[in-house]
Formats: structure tokens, C-alpha cells, sequence
């Protein structure tokens, strides 16, 4: 904290500094004002210049002047003071040749009075008084009658007084604010460094957590969430590289079902299990909670967002699912040889030679074994999962995962299109095919530039299903276009453009594609932009339904 003493010194210095710097202003506002009468002599009355005291003052005021340019205040600064007072002799010594030029004592009288204190003003007062008196005995000078010379000392006395307070008012003053600043500093400072604290703090915690507004943007996030999502930075207004699922390789959530998306409509969700499939190539389960929250917003009022809450239960919901495979695979193999012993004993028990011993222990086993089957039962409808979708809609791929792009091309000024003529049920990995229809929009962005657009068609093609992705972008050259698809190859356009990328998306895409017993490929125009088709078998179901038979 600062002590009075120490804003003393400081103060102190700041006013030494200022004096130092006013040696410029006002010496040379005293010798601009002898040069203009200097001028003016020469123009109204050039006899003057006969007078030895106009000479020899013009001489004075103009070595003090050079004096005040050459010499480093800054070193001697306690010696400003005197300037002032030799000004005042030099333009008494004017005075003699000319009594009006005393009036030029206004200016080291105001000097003295702004920067010193009183006491330099009154002792300036003192020797323009006795200045006046000299008159007395220069012969040849003007004489000045002593009402003349009392109105002179009082005008310069009543303009020393008010400038003198004036100024002690504004250092006051100015010396307020800079206390108050340096005050406003240190709480910015504190504040800062809390903040800090506080964000640290929060990217420490294990637990990822967001903050979603109204509006659905997130504008808070920590450490681990980024990383959960594979945000390289605090831009959130770019899609996640982490797509969340209905299940575990099931359906990828369209964007008004997402986790910001609930957030913003104001749901409230406990516990509630999504999986993502993350940059990495990943499963995750994660234990979502969405609670509300009211915050002060910057303009004063009160608003409501939404916190997201993930834990990150993969490891036990593997486990669990783990558990439930076994136990229905142990279920399964059980089922087979109880069904032949309630089989087996349903025919002893049908034989008439039975004696009622036999026929009553037969029944024991039978009972036992119904048992027992139900029971099996009962444990392979309680474990019954879908492993993995064996359709999807390339469709619904592609309409969600425009919806996620939209606001990267937004941001990047770019048009996105899309245009889907109805539903196209295929038989494969739907997350799989997400991965590369995820990859060919944001490449189709990343290379296009700013007003540029992206057209996304999705429709039938016999018994196909036809996806193409088409940009007005950088392009490709036709030498490289045959080495897309080989892993690691970048095209020289792309590396030229200075964007980021590994050249293992499209290879990545190919073998996903052709796992799907589809097709890939790739047309392009350098500094035109670039077409990649997809085509895809339609389920057989759709396919006779369409009348299109089997191919």
C-alpha cells in the first residue's frame, strides 16, 4: 500500500518534471513575445532603436532564451526558477526605453505564479517594483507616476493570486485522478490475477463442465471439455471434432438433440449416459447433467444459462456392457440343453409303464428344468442390445452433419447448400460413413475461400444411393488428383494455401467407404474448386420396394 509520504515524493517529482518542461513553453512564449515587439518597434516606430535599453533588454531576453534551449534542466532543474526573474530584469530593462513594455511582465508573473508559490510571485512583485523605482535615476527614462506604478503591482499581483490558486487547484485535481487511476490499476491488477487463479482452478477439475447462453453458444469452457470435444482453442463458434451418439455405434444426434442444444432450451437433465466418438477414433460414455444457473450479465441484468456437466464413465459402461455379453452368452449356451432335457422328460413322462416312483421323480426334473429355462430366458431379454446399426440413412447423415458445419461456414462467410430428395436407407457402419461425410464437408470449407459456396447432394441414383460434395474452392492440379486417396499426400495447392492438415482423411475415407461396399471419388479444377461423389448400395428391402430387384 502507499503511504502518504511516498505520494508526497511522488507528487513532488511529478511537479519537478512538469517545471522542467515548462522551461520550453514560456521561454519561448517570452522570446516569440520580444521578437513580435522587436517587429513591431521596427514597423511603428524604428527611432527606438536608437534607445540603448530596447537593445540591450532584445539582447538579454534573446541569450536567456538560448541559454534555456542548451542547458540540460534535467540535471539542473532547481535552477528554473531563476529564468523567470531574469525575464523580468530583461523586460524592466525594456521598460526603459519604452514604458509600455512593461506590460510583457505579465508573462514571467503568470510563469512564477503556476509552477512556484507564492512567496516567488511576491518577490517577483518586489523587483518590478524596484525596477520601476530605477526610472528614477536612468537618465533619458520614461518616468511613471506612482498611481501608475500601484495599478501595475496590483494587476500583476491580483493575476499572480488567481493563476497561482488556479493552478494549485489543478494539481490538486490532477493529483486526485492520478491517485485514483494508480487505486483503479491495482484493483484491475488484483482482479486479473484472481480471475487467473479462478480460471486455473477450473481447467484443473476433471469433471468437463460448459457454460452454454440462451442462444446456444458456449462461452466458457474448461480444460477438460475442450479436450473431450477436441477444441484446439476458445473459438467455440466452430462444430466439435467429437460427434455424440445415441448409443454406442448407433445413430449420431442431429444438432437440435445435442448436449448445447438441450442446454439452450433450458432442459434439465441428471445423469443421463450419450456416447461421442472423439478426434481420436474413440468411444466414450459420458454421464451428462444440465442444470441452470443465474448470472449478471455485463450490462447489469440477470440472465439464466445452462452448465454442462460430463463425467466420463467409459471404462464402467464398457464393463457393464461386457458383463451383460457374457451373461448372454452363458444364457444362450444354457438354453440349448434344457430345451433337450424338458424335451426328454416330456416323453418319459407320455410312457405308460412308468411306475409312480419314476413318474414323480420325471416330473421333479421337468419342473426343474422350466425353471431353469425360463430363467435363461428371462436373462437374454433382459441383456438384449443392438451392438451396431446394420442400416442408416445417408440422408440423415448428411442433413446433420451440414447442420453442424452451418456455423463454420457462417463464420467464414461461406455459402452451404444442401439439397436432399428423400431417404436413403443403406446397409453399413452409419458412424463409420458420419466420419467421412464429416470429413469431406470440412474439407470442402477449410479450402474454399471467404464467399465462396458448398453444395451438399444427397439423392438416388437406381439402386445407389449417391452423395456428392461440391466447393468453389482452391482446387486441385491434375497431376495430383490420382494420389488423393494415398495416405499422407497433400496436394500442392493445399500445402501452397498454408493450411494445416496430415493427408490421411481421404485415404481414411476410401477404406470406410469401400468397407460399405461403396465407391469414392474425386474431380477437381485448380483455382476452380472440387467435386467428391460417394455411392452407396440401398438396402435390399428398399430396393424391391423401389422395384429396382436385386443387382
Amino acid at each position: 500500500m502507499t503511504t502518504p509520504r511516498a505520494e508526497s515524493r511522488w507528487a513532488d517529482s511529478q511537479l519537478i518534471g512538469t517545471v522542467v518542461r515548462s522551461v520550453w513553453q514560456w521561454q519561448l512564449v517570452v522570446g516569440f513575445s520580444t521578437v513580435a515587439v522587436a517587429l513591431g518597434v521596427a514597423l511603428l516606430d524604428p527611432q527606438l532603436f536608437d534607445r540603448l535599453p530596447l537593445l540591450g533588454g532584445l539582447a538579454l531576453i534573446c541569450l536567456t532564451t538560448t541559454f534555456a534551449i542548451v542547458m540540460p534542466w534535467a540535471r539542473h532543474r532547481d535552477l528554473v526558477v531563476v529564468l523567470p526573474f531574469v525575464d523580468t530584469v530583461a523586460i524592466g530593462v525594456l521598460s526603459l526605453a519604452d514604458q509600455t513594455l512593461g506590460y510583457l511582465w505579465v508573462i514571467p508573473v503568470a510563469w512564477l505564479a503556476t509552477y512556484y508559490s507564492m512567496a516567488a510571485v511576491v518577490s517577483a512583485l518586489a523587483l518590478v517594483f524596484a525596477l520601476q523605482l530605477s526610472r528614477w535615476w536612468v537618465p533619458g527614462a520614461p518616468l511613471t507616476s506612482p498611481l501608475e506604478t500601484m495599478i501595475v503591482l496590483l494587476g500583476l499581483g491580483f493575476l499572480g493570486i488567481a493563476m497561482n490558486q488556479g493552478a494549485r487547484r489543478t494539481r490538486a485535481f490532477r493529483l486526485l485522478i492520478q491517485r485514483q487511476s494508480r487505486q483503479l490499476d491495482r484493483a484491475v491488477s488484483r482482479m486479473s490475477a484472481h480471475e487467473d487463479r479462478a480460471n486455473g482452478l477450473f481447467d484443473t477439475i476433471s469433471t468437463a463442465l460448459a457454460r452454454v447462453d440462451d442462444r446456444g453458444e458456449i462461452d466458457l469452457a474448461n480444460a477438460a471439455y475442450r479436450r473431450l470435444y477436441a477444441y484446439d482453442n476458445d473459438d467455440y463458434r466452430h462444430p466439435p471434432r467429437a460427434v455424440e451418439y445415441d448409443g454406442y455405434r448407433g445413430r449420431a444426434l442431429p444438432r437440435d438433440m445435442t448436449s448445447t442444444a438441450r442446454a439452450a432450451r433450458g432442459e434439465r437433465v441428471d445423469r443421463e449416459l450419450i456416447w461421442i466418438y472423439d478426434a481420436g477414433g474413440d468411444w466414450r460414455a459420458l454421464s451428462m447433467s444440465i442444470r441452470g444457473r443465474s448470472v449478471r450479465t455485463e450490462t447489469g441484468d440477470d440472465a439464466t444459462v445452462a452448465i454442462i456437466q460430463l463425467d466420463d464413465v467409459t471404462d464402467t459402461e464398457l464393463e457393464r456392457r461386457e458383463q451383460r455379453a457374457t451373461t448372454s452368452a452363458v444364457s444362450h449356451e444354457l438354453r440349448n440343453p434344457l430345451t433337450v432335457i424338458v424335451g426328454h422328460t416330456d416323453l418319459l413322462l407320455d410312457r405308460p409303464d412308468l411306475t409312480p416312483g419314476q413318474r414323480e421323480h420325471a416330473a421333479v426334473i421337468e419342473g426343474a428344468a422350466q425353471r431353469m429355462l425360463a430363467l435363461t430366458r428371462s436373462l437374454l431379454d433382459s441383456h438384449r442390445t443392438i451392438e451396431a446399426a446394420d442400416e442408416f440413412d445417408l440422408s440423415a447423415v448428411a442433413g446433420a452433419t451440414t447442420d453442424a458445419f452451418a456455423p463454420a461456414a457462417a463464420a467464414s462467410d461461406i455459402t452451404l447448400r444442401v439439397h436432399i430428395s428423400d431417404e436413403l436407407p443403406v446397409s453399413g457402419d452409419g458412424f463409420g460413413m458420419r466420419q467421412v461425410v464429416d470429413n469431406l464437408i470440412s474439407n470442402a470449407i477449410k479450402y474454399t475461400p471467404r464467399g465462396g459456396f458448398v453444395d451438399v447432394d444427397a439423392a438416388r441414383d437406381g439402386d445407389r444411393a449417391v452423395l456428392r460434395v461440391t466447393d468453389s474452392g482452391i482446387g486441385i492440379a491434375p497431376g495430383d488428383v490420382d494420389k488423393v486417396f494415398v495416405p499422407y499426400f497433400r496436394a500442392r495447392s493445399a500445402t501452397a494455401s498454408g493450411i494445416a492438415g496430415t493427408g490421411l482423411g481421404m485415404s481414411i475415407a476410401r477404406k470406410i467407404v469401400e468397407a460399405n461396399n461403396g465407391t469414392i471419388a474425386l474431380e477437381s479444377e485448380l483455382g476452380t474448386g472440387t467435386t467428391v461423389t460417394l455411392r452407396l448400395p440401398l438396402t435390399r428391402a428398399h430396393r424391391e420396394h423401389l422395384g429396382g430387384g436385386d443387382t
